[in-house]
């Protein structure tokens, strides 16, 4: 099952989570068009690269204060 993970990044380094700590620029606005068309020409490509019929795509971390 493909699986999409960027790096998690602290203090200049790479591999380092720190966990409770969210940005805005991590979220996904769902009331911005762009967002579904960025979304579905991705998802296409990686239907189109792996066979399999799910994905893991994570965003189980909800960082809520920004609604």
């Amino acid at each position: 099952m493909p699986e999409l993970i960027t790096v998690c990044w602290a203090n200049g380094k790479p591999y380092q989570v720190i966990y409770g700590q969210h940005g805005e620029m991590e979220i996904f606005n769902p009331i911005e068009p762009r967002v579904y068309l960025t979304m579905d020409a991705l998802l296409r490509e990686v239907k189109s690269i792996f066979p399999s019929n799910y994905i893991h795509l994570g965003m189980d971390e909800v960082y809520d204060l920004c609604w």
